[in-house]
């Protein structure tokens, strides 16, 4: 498949938003987040436009030949602002315990070595899963990180098998305690210094 790759531009924010609110509309993680709640897709939608606007964040989005939007990530620095917490907390507004939950979980576990990104956002359209817009979508931005020499950080919501996936394909590797909010929604820390495996 041929992909265009390129930063998001602001004017998309909402759009994109709700691109990943669809990608994650049957993700056991964000339904536990919202609690099952009707209104899930636009309070998802909204959480993610907080991130999307958050000083220091960086987004891709991949196209097909014909404009298509069919893939985005999202990563955040490190030493992010921390009044986007209270942002979140504003627009999650009857999650906010939840989410909250999820943000000092996350804040327990990161790693301690800094600078580095964290990967809050990856999704590709559902139609075309498998194809390797995801893996396409990291690469770009790994590559520019390792050139900086700058480890990731994510927490994926599905379990990690050793050197499978597209995760392993990138050489991440577990980290820390899995986060666990109920019995169904788990959170797999996985962290990848600069270059990948050493």
């Amino acid at each position: 498949m041929n992909l265009t790759i390129r930063r998001l531009k602001s004017e998309e924010i909402t759009d994109v938003a709700s691109f990943i609110a669809t990608g994650y509309q049957d993700d056991v993680f964000f339904k536990w987040c919202v609690n099952h709640d009707e209104n899930q897709h636009r309070i998802v939608t909204e959480y993610y436009k907080v991130y999307l606007n958050a000083e220091g964040c960086i987004s891709h989005v991949a196209e097909t030949t014909d404009g298509q939007l069919v893939g985005a990530t999202v990563w955040l620095p490190h030493d992010v602002d921390a009044s986007i917490y209270d942002d979140i907390n504003e627009v999650v507004a009857a999650h906010a315990d939840h989410f909250q939950e999820v943000a000092d979980k996350s804040h327990a576990n990161e790693p301690t070595e800094v600078p580095f990104y964290q990967l809050v956002a990856v999704v590709t359209d559902k139609a075309l899963r498998d194809q390797g817009i995801g893996a396409a979508l990291l690469k770009h931005q790994l590559d520019q990180l390792d050139e900086r020499g700058i480890p990731t950080y994510l927490e994926a919501s599905t379990p990690y098998v050793q050197g499978k996936g597209v995760y392993g394909k990138f050489d991440y590797k577990p980290y820390g305690q899995i986060m666990t909010f109920s019995k169904e929604a788990l959170l797999y820390p996985l962290y990848r210094p600069a270059g990948g495996v050493r």
